[in-house]
C-alpha cells in the first residue's frame, strides 16, 4: 500500500536505504542546492515560482480543449473514467501500474527541460564537429545511397526513395562531400530525440524524458546511428515522432484531428524511408483492441491515418510495379530461413542476443528484457501508458528474437522498438512506474546509463585509437568498412588517366561496394558500372540502370577483391584483358585494403536481359 500522506517524493515507492543513498548520490549531481532544498519541501504546496512555470509550461504543451478537460472536477468525469482512475488509484501499486502523485504535488519540469534543451545542443554540435574532425569516408551503403541520389526516382532496389531524396537535397546545398552526405544524419537524430523526450514528458513528466534520452545516447548503436546517414536514423526518427502524436490522440477521449493527420503525415513519411514504418498502425491497433477505450476503433480516425499514411506508398508502389515488383522480391530474400540443424538456430540466436547486448550496453538490455517479462505475468493490471509503451517495443523486439532462431538477424533491425522500451525503462528507473519485486533493481538503471557513456565515449575514441600502427586487428577493425575509400577512389582516377584512352574508359566490378565508393570519392564522380553476370540478375540498384550499351569500343577498369579473379564471362566481352596488378592502402589497425585491378580493352558487347 502507497502511504499517499507521505513527506516522501511523489511516484517513488518505498526503497532500501541503499537505494535511497543512490537516489540521494544521482539528486546531488543533477539538483543545485537550492533545488535539493525546494525538493524536500512539503510537496503539497510547491513555491509558487514552480506553480507559475508550470502553468506557463502547459500553456505551451496543451491545447485550449485539453487545458479545460485537466481542470475539469474529477467527480464529474464519465463512470467508464472514474473507474479507470480507481484501478490506477496510488493506493495500489501493481507491476506495470503507473504510481501517480496526489494532486497538488505534480513535479516541476522546467528544470529538466533545461537539462534536455542544453543535452540536445551538447550531442547535436559533438555530432557535428566530429563530422570535420574525425578521418572516417562513406561506407559502401552510403555511397551507394548517394549514388541514388544522382538517378532521382520514386522507388529504388532495397528501399523507398526517401534517402535518395534527402541525399540529393543535402548535395545539392552543400556540395558533395562526406559532411554533407552525413548532415541529415545528425540533424534527423535530433529530432528524434525531440520526439522521444516530449512523449516521455507528456505520459510521466520531463524527468522520464530526460532519463529516456540519456539511456539512448549512452548506447554505442545510437552514436553511429546518429552519424550515418542510413535509412534507419530517418526511420527512428519518424517513429519516434509519431508515437508522440499518437500519444496525444490517445490520452484522452476527446477527438484530435490535429493530432491524428500529423501521426498519418509522419508514419507516411516513415514509410517512405524504410519498410518497418509499416508495423506501425499494426501496433497501433494492437493497442486500441487491449485499450480501455475500444470504442476508438469504432471511430473513423484510426483507420483514416492508416490509409492515409498507405497513400504515400503510392510512388514506390508505382515504381515497383514498372520493375517486377522487385523491393518485395529482394525483401521477402530477407526472411527466407538460413539454418537447418536445431545448433544452426541456437547459433542465430545467440549472434541475436550478442548484436543487442552491444547495440544497447549489457545493463541496460538486461534490464529492458527483465522488465518486459515481469510485466506479463501482471499483463492485466496495467496502467495505460505502460500498455502502450510495452506494445511499441516489447512485442518487436519480441518478435525478433522469435524470428532469430531461423534467420540471421542484422543488431539494426529491431533499432525502431527502443525508444518506446527506454521510456518505459526510464520510467522504471525514475519510480513511476511498478514492477513490483524488481522495484529492488532500480538502482542499476543509472549505473547502466553510466556504462553506456562510457562504452560510447570509447566507442566515439575508436577511429583515433585504430589509426596507431602497433594494432594489427585486419577486418575485425570496427572501422575497417569506413576506411581507405577516398584513397582508393584519389588512386582510380590516377590509374584512369594514365590508360591509353582515359576519355573512352570505364569503371566496372562484380562487387556493389566498388562501384559505390569509385562514384563519390573519384575526380569528377563518373558514372560507374556493376557487372550483372551472364545471364544477368538483379541483385543492387545497378543492375536495373543502363549499363554500358553506349560505350561498345571503349575500355573497362575492373575492380576486384585482391582474393578474386577476374569473373570469366566478364572477360569474355572484351577483345583483350590485361593484368593491372594488385593495389594496397594503408588503413592503420586494420592493415590494408586491397585490390586488384584489370582493363578490359575494347567493349564487345553487353548482356542482354531476357
Amino acid at each position: 500500500m502507497t502511504d499517499i500522506t507521505s513527506d516522501k517524493k511523489p511516484g517513488i515507492t518505498p526503497s532500501s536505504k541503499t537505494e535511497e543513498k543512490a537516489d540521494t548520490v544521482i539528486d546531488a549531481v543533477f539538483l543545485s542546492e537550492d533545488e535539493q532544498k525546494t525538493d524536500t519541501a512539503d510537496p503539497v504546496a510547491p513555491p509558487e515560482d514552480e506553480q507559475k512555470t508550470d502553468a506557463v509550461v502547459d500553456a505551451v504543451f496543451l491545447s485550449e480543449d485539453e487545458q479545460k478537460t485537466d481542470a475539469v472536477d474529477p467527480v464529474a468525469l464519465p463512470e467508464d473514467e472514474q473507474k479507470t482512475d480507481a484501478a490506477d488509484s496510488p493506493v495500489d501499486t501493481p507491476a506495470g501500474s503507473q504510481i501517480k502523485p496526489t494532486p497538488g504535488m505534480k513535479p516541476s519540469n522546467i528544470r529538466w527541460d533545461s537539462y534536455f534543451a542544453l543535452l540536445l545542443v551538447c550531442v547535436t554540435l559533438l555530432r557535428l564537429g566530429y563530422l570535420y574532425i574525425v578521418p572516417l569516408d562513406l561506407g559502401p551503403d552510403e555511397s551507394y545511397y548517394w549514388d541514388w541520389s544522382r538517378r532521382l526516382d520514386l522507388g529504388y532496389y532495397s528501399k523507398p526513395p526517401m534517402i535518395a531524396w534527402i541525399n540529393a537535397a543535402a548535395t545539392a546545398l552543400l556540395g558533395i562531400s562526406a559532411q554533407a552526405v552525413r548532415m541529415p544524419a545528425v540533424l534527423f537524430g535530433a529530432l528524434g530525440l525531440i520526439g522521444m523526450y516530449l512523449c516521455g514528458r507528456r505520459m510521466f513528466n520531463a524527468e522520464v524524458g530526460f532519463w529516456a534520452v540519456a539511456a539512448w545516447l549512452a548506447t554505442p548503436g545510437t552514436a553511429a546511428l546518429g552519424m550515418i546517414m542510413a535509412t534507419d536514423v530517418l526511420l527512428v526518427c519518424f517513429w519516434c515522432l509519431a508515437l508522440y502524436c499518437l500519444w496525444r490522440t490517445v490520452e484522452g477521449p476527446q477527438p484530435k484531428t490535429l493530432w491524428w493527420l500529423l501521426t498519418m503525415i509522419l508514419v507516411g513519411l516513415g514509410s517512405l524511408s524504410k519498410q518497418m514504418m509499416m508495423v506501425f498502425p499494426l501496433l497501433m491497433f494492437v493497442y486500441l483492441i487491449f485499450s480501455a477505450d475500444r470504442k476508438q476503433l469504432l471511430r473513423r480516425w484510426p483507420w483514416l491515418m492508416s490509409i492515409g499514411s498507405l497513400l504515400f506508398l503510392i510512388p514506390p508502389l508505382w515504381w515497383n510495379f514498372r520493375h517486377d515488383w522487385i523491393t518485395f522480391k529482394h525483401t521477402v530474400h530477407h526472411v527466407e530461413p538460413s539454418g537447418a540443424t536445431m545448433l544452426d538456430h541456437l547459433k542465430t540466436f545467440g549472434e541475436f542476443v550478442g548484436g543487442q547486448l552491444g547495440l544497447l550496453t549489457p545493463i541496460t538490455w538486461l534490464l529492458l528484457i527483465l522488465l518486459f517479462l515481469v510485466l506479463l505475468l501482471r499483463l492485466l493490471r496495467w496502467s495505460q501508458q505502460t500498455k502502450f509503451l510495452f506494445i511499441f517495443s516489447a512485442i518487436g523486439l519480441l518478435g525478433f528474437a522469435g524470428f532469430s532462431f531461423k534467420q540471421s538477424i542484422n543488431p539494426n533491425w529491431p533499432a525502431t522498438f527502443y525508444p518506446a522500451g527506454l521510456l518505459l525503462l526510464a520510467a522504471w528507473g525514475r519510480g513511476q512506474v511498478s514492477a513490483g519485486f524488481l522495484d529492488g533493481l532500480r538502482k542499476w538503471f543509472p549505473r547502466g546509463v553510466k556504462l553506456g557513456i562510457a562504452l560510447t565515449f570509447i566507442a566515439y575514441l575508436l577511429p583515433f585509437a585504430m589509426e596507431l600502427s602497433f594494432l594489427s586487428l585486419g577486418k575485425n577493425d570496427p572501422t575497417y568498412r569506413v576506411k581507405g575509400w577516398q584513397e582508393l577512389g584519389q588512386q582510380i582516377g590516377e590509374i584512369l588517366q594514365d590508360q591509353p584512352r582515359p576519355d573512352e574508359t570505364f569503371v566496372i566490378s562484380s562487387s556493389r561496394k566498388y562501384p559505390a565508393e569509385v562514384a563519390f570519392y573519384a575526380p569528377g564522380h563518373p558514372i560507374t558500372y556493376k557487372w550483372p553476370g551472364n545471364p544477368p540478375r538483379v541483385n543492387s540498384q545497378y543492375e536495373l540502370w543502363p549499363g554500358p550499351v553506349d560505350k561498345l569500343g571503349w575500355d573497362a577498369l575492373i575492380l576486384e577483391n585482391a582474393e578474386n579473379d577476374v569473373p570469366k564471362n566478364l572477360a569474355e566481352i572484351f577483345e583483350n584483358v590485361v593484368d593491372l596488378g594488385e593495389q594496397q592502402i594503408p588503413i592503420g589497425a586494420a592493415g590494408e585494403r586491397k585490390y586488384h585491378l584489370w582493363r578490359g580493352e575494347n567493349l564487345l558487347s553487353w548482356p542482354e536481359w531476357q
